[in-house]
């Protein structure tokens, strides 16, 4: 088991690398710790399988069993970045501790390019949902038909951009200590923290402070959840992998920030189900039936919204 972390610890891509008594740094206790190491271990792997699964589940169901509106669309490609970057995390975890001969640099690059697609589209799900509460007849009747699919390929097409970046950075060593893909956390730090902070403030005001938007319901409640556990859970992780690259924090708190980048991709499907689920109703709901229902919802708001205004 210590030959195990040994190669674990010696990770440079997805996990920190760790400090090395032999280059001068003192090597902090958490490491030599062969249990807390697999604690940490087993944590990341169990809640990126069950995510896995569960963001599975919603991409099954939303591509190929019901019948997608604008805004499923933003769901589905949601899903799919946060499947991809919890496949990341399996595939880098398993590879770096049990097959260590093998280059792995190819998950963190598919990890960085997942996990900028998952910011951009929740950034993107964050105005369409501010200009639906905001300016209702114009996202009901007026906004382009195809604006939900262009948007999305433009989010694919700059997180690949963006990583490809990454890439000739990294085989051309133009930065030093392996600080060449840190910048683009920072890039999607500064590009998407600030459109979401603004848009979660200003639909919790509208949507809960307001009496007569109140009862819009599940899927405001859903939006609001989502944007909230991304700035708690997904945006620190930014944060710690940027200032870890300049020696500012421990190796031991950028893997926490990873831990809470997992539960970032993994706690969506269980908030379309905790939320949409009617848990009173006698009839037992699949997760099929609450997907339709939640949107139908926004299909029925907009409606409903647009004879407000125009009355």
């Amino acid at each position: 088991m210590d030959a195990v972390w040994e190669n674990f610890k010696n990770s440079n891509y997805i996990y920190p690398p760790f400090p090395n008594a032999s280059n001068g740094t003192q090597e902090i206790s958490l490491y030599r710790d062969t249990t807390s190491m697999t604690i940490l271990f087993i944590t990341v792997l169990a809640i990126s399988v069950f995510g896995a699964m569960g963001n599975g589940v919603v991409i099954w169901l939303l591509g190929f069993r019901i019948k997608r509106n604008p805004f499923m669309t933003y769901i589905l490609n949601l899903a799919v970045a946060d499947f991809g970057v919890l496949v990341s995390v399996i595939g880098d975890s398993i590879i770096y501790v049990f097959i260590p001969e093998f280059e792995t640099a190819a998950f963190f690059f598919f990890l960085v390019f997942t996990y900028s697609a998952s910011q951009f589209l929740l950034t993107a799900i964050s105005i369409d949902r501010c200009v639906a509460v905001f300016y209702p007849h114009w996202h009901r009747y007026k906004r382009p038909l195809r604006l939900t699919t262009a948007v999305c390929v433009l989010i694919w097409v700059l997180s690949a951009l963006l990583t490809a970046v990454t890439i000739t950075l990294f085989f051309l060593h133009l930065f030093v200590a392996h600080r060449h893909y840190y910048y683009q956390f920072i890039v999607n730090a500064v590009l998407c923290l600030p459109v979401m902070t603004v848009a979660t403030v200003s639909l919790f005001i509208k949507v809960c402070l307001k009496g007569r938007q109140r009862r819009r319901g599940r899927l405001l409640t859903i939006v609001l959840l989502t944007l909230l556990f991304f700035l708690l859970f997904a945006f620190p992780y930014n944060v710690m992998f940027s200032l870890n690259a300049f020696g500012s924090l421990a190796a031991a708190t950028t893997l926490g920030g990873l831990i809470l980048a997992c539960l970032n991709s993994s706690v969506n499907p269980v908030i379309y189900f905790v939320v949409g689920r009617q848990w009173k109703a006698r009839q037992k709901e699949t997760m099929k039936m609450i997907l339709q229902k939640v949107f139908k919802e926004e299909e029925s708001n907009a409606e409903e919204t647009s004879v407000e205004t125009q009355a």
